[in-house]
């Protein structure tokens, strides 16, 4: 155990002895480019490196143990004040489209970093699920009477605001045809 001991210390000694007569060396080569080194070679001068930078690391505050969703239910949850479907109008008719653009209007602005989402029902079923935008599209409308209505929901679900039902007619025209002769 001795001979172990005296071992590693005579080595550690011997690595610090060489690394405080290491050097660092300059010169040119035989193309003439500068070369550094540290170990000595022709034409070489020892030079003296200037001071490293040190520079303190920013402080970094401590990071929590909880997880994010703790940490949201912990987080005051955004109440909207106004939701409501602009466009198209409550009782508007929708002729000849079965396209059909929905605009909403929200105060505060959607809260997505809380992860609430817009969702748009047509007669009470889902139609667009998790909307980022206020305006959303609703394509191959059939004809006839629908209720629209929008929710604000959260990550898991919840419904946070609603808004009144809205009433839309689409129709098409009919274009009569001459009877065969």
């Amino acid at each position: 155990m001795k001979k172990t001991i005296f071992a590693c210390f005579s080595l550690l000694l011997f690595v610090f002895i060489n690394a405080t007569h290491a050097g660092l060396y300059k010169g040119l080569d035989a193309d003439g480019n500068i070369s550094y080194s540290d170990t000595p070679f022709e034409n070489a001068e020892k030079i003296t490196p200037p001071p490293i930078s040190v520079i303190e690391p920013q402080k970094v505050p401590a990071a929590d143990d909880e997880n994010e969703d703790e940490k949201d239910s912990k987080q005051k949850e955004t109440r909207y004040k106004k939701l409501k479907i602009s466009s198209p109008k409550h009782q508007q008719t929708i002729w000849n489209t079965p396209d059909l653009t929905v605009a909403v209007q929200i105060t505060p602005a959607l809260d997505i970093k809380q992860g609430h989402r817009i969702w748009l029902l047509m007669d009470g079923k889902a139609l667009v699920k998790r909307s980022k935008s206020t305006l959303m599209q609703i394509t191959r409308a059939d004809r006839g009477q629908h209720d629209l209505q929008v929710q604000v929901r959260n990550k898991s679900g919840k419904i946070l605001k609603s808004s009144r039902k809205i009433i839309v007619h689409i129709k098409n025209s009919v274009i009569p045809r001459p009877s065969p002769r």
